[in-house]
């Protein structure tokens, strides 16, 4: 696999705090010149997971888990070093180099595109909510008392009929091999491309960088099943996310 330079790799260590890192998903309290928290890692009742602002390092007493900055997040985000480096290097507004690597740079390509489908299908489920031809989703947003501000502030939207996300996907120039990917669209036996979702209240999932990166669906009736979500793909695992573990992106 390509890697960044020495350099690369200790600027962005050097710019993001472990500290800040980590109370992203642990609540830590200071002790000394440590902070503590409950490991994510393993079970326990009380905390034996230290994080040293002053080594930039973290330590469980517990399973015995330890590393840096990109360490932690290899293992809590289930994701390589390299993704590591970039998802830390966003964070603080360092530009990268491109990696010279044909397979790797492949996968980032249908990972970019994925996410500029899902980013797309969000806005665009979004702006249907507000169309006449919503009518019904209208009055159960109405019925369950969701203010314009909770509609905005989670992105929550209304897929259509059939094949009508896919028509617009296609409109815009996306291929079929990254709508597939993404989940939103399935192909039957007969070829035809049909939208998973149809007729159902639309909850974008976003990662910790706001990236939406699936969706759950919604009935507006009794029927089953209730509720549809995105299978895994290139972009999502169940395991890793939590539904609004941060914000959506406005989009």
């Amino acid at each position: 696999m390509a890697r960044y330079s020495d350099e690369i790799i200790d600027e962005v260590r050097q710019t993001n705090d472990i500290v800040d890192i980590v109370s992203q998903y642990v609540h830590l309290k200071r002790s000394g010149r440590n902070y503590f928290g409950l490991c994510p890692f393993h079970n326990e009742k009380s905390p034996s997971f230290s994080v040293s602002p002053e080594k930039q390092i973290f330590h469980c007493f517990g399973c015995g888990v330890g590393g840096n900055v990109f360490t932690f997040l290899t293992k809590i985000e289930g994701i390589n070093f390299v993704e590591a480096v970039q998802m830390l290097a966003e964070r603080a507004n360092i530009q990268l180099p491109a990696l010279d690597n044909n397979l790797d740079n492949a996968k980032e390509q249908l990972k970019a595109k994925v996410y500029k489908v899902n980013e797309f299908a969000a806005k665009y489920y979004h702006e249907n909510l507000y169309k006449p031809e919503a009518k019904e989703a209208q009055e159960y947003v109405k019925k369950r008392k969701l203010s314009n501000d909770t509609l905005i502030a989670f992105q929550i939207g209304f897929s259509g009929k059939f094949d009508e996300l896919y028509k617009e996907l296609k409109k815009q120039g996306f291929e079929d091999r990254e709508i597939l990917e993404s989940g939103l669209v399935n192909r039957n036996d007969r070829g035809q491309y049909i939208d998973r979702y149809r007729n159902r209240l639309m909850f974008p999932i976003c990662d910790v960088r706001g990236r939406v990166i699936a969706f759950g669906g919604r009935v507006l009736d009794d029927s089953k099943p209730k509720y549809i979500n995105s299978p895994e793909n290139i972009v999502y695992s169940k395991g890793r996310h939590l539904f609004r573990i941060k914000c959506c992106k406005k989009i």
